[in-house]
């Protein structure tokens, strides 16, 4: 028998466990709540996760950069993200009681051992037999496996949650201000169209009595001139015939 038929000969295993029933203690957990959206994630004063009640650091860290596709959404995450989660699951993996032994991180963790096998099948299944004498079962795979998506569906929510309530205390503070601050400036305007108002209408008082008043001197200088140029030209007149 080739090498190759010894590793694909217990490969039936995965079928014959479909076979046992899954005892009561070793059933998956529940799924995960489906993670809350942003924009309608409850207020919760409460609300704590790592990356924003613990971190004082910028929003992006310096040199982060961020790539959009076209349709302006996000393309990929920051690797700090990235390396969040798989902290996460290393950390759970080591102190959760749930995951002692061999489980589902552990299975996929070998596949990288086994990578020159480019059959996907063949790598899942080998990884798989290698394992279960380690005491990896199918149901140990799954059951561990939809753990780890609650864990991470449960840090998904309260990241949603702490960043709603930094959210709501950064930006929509501000968002308060401003609406604040737009009123100010709506009073501020119709002030501003009021004293308008009121100067074109001082200003065309002004002309309309300016103009009366400079009628008034113009015709009083005009009739003085006349008259002192009328008795000049009777001085005249007397001057000439007497």
């Amino acid at each position: 028998m080739s090498f190759l038929k010894q590793l694909l000969t217990p490969f039936v295993e995965f079928e014959d466990d479909k076979k046992k029933e899954l005892p009561k203690q070793s059933k998956p957990a529940a799924g995960p709540a489906p993670p809350i959206q942003p924009g309608i994630t409850p207020a919760d004063e409460n609300a704590h996760h790592p990356l924003i009640t613990d971190n004082n650091s910028p929003v992006l860290a310096a040199g982060q950069t961020p790539t959009y596709s076209p349709g302006g959404t996000i393309a990929g995450p920051l690797p700090e993200h990235e390396q969040y989660f798989e902290k996460l699951i290393d950390e759970a993996n080591a102190k959760n009681p749930l995951f002692q032994g061999t489980d589902f991180k552990e299975f996929i963790d070998s596949k990288v051992d086994i990578d020159d096998i480019t059959d996907e099948g063949l790598k899942y299944r080998t990884a798989y037999n290698v394992l279960k004498s380690t005491g990896l079962t199918k149901e140990k795979l799954m059951s561990t496996g939809q753990e780890y998506l609650n864990i991470i569906g449960r840090d998904l929510n309260a990241f949603q949650s702490a960043h709603s309530q930094k959210f709501k205390k950064e930006v929509g503070q501000k968002e308060i201000l401003i609406q604040k601050k737009a009123e100010e400036l709506q009073a501020v305007t119709q002030r501003i169209n009021a004293l308008k108002k009121e100067i074109n209408q001082l200003t065309q008082e002004i002309n309309l009595t300016t103009d009366k008043l400079n009628i008034t001197k113009n015709s009083f200088l005009l009739a003085g001139e006349n008259k002192q140029n009328q008795i000049q030209t009777e001085l005249e007149k007397i001057v000439r015939y007497f």
